[in-house]
């Protein structure tokens, strides 16, 4: 599993091992749209996440003006 902390309201985002890195985006998008300021922190608590967490930082800094931002 994939925990995201918004360090601006503190709310956690879960996502479980099993969503593609389109569903994980599509669901930080939408906290961003309720949170403009969101900051992410993030924690892998299996082998899968962590290794899914590469993909996912390689996806983001592809993307053109990506407001997604990971710490």
């Amino acid at each position: 599993m994939l925990l995201f902390y918004c360090a601006h309201c503190a709310k956690m985002i879960a996502a479980a091992d099993s969503e593609s890195t389109d569903q994980i985006v599509d669901r930080l998008d939408e906290h961003i749209t309720k949170c403009p300021s969101a900051i992410f922190t993030y924690e892998g608590t299996s082998n899968v996440a962590r290794r899914k967490l590469g993909g996912l930082r390689s996806f983001l800094e592809e993307r053109p003006a990506g407001k997604i931002r990971l710490h």
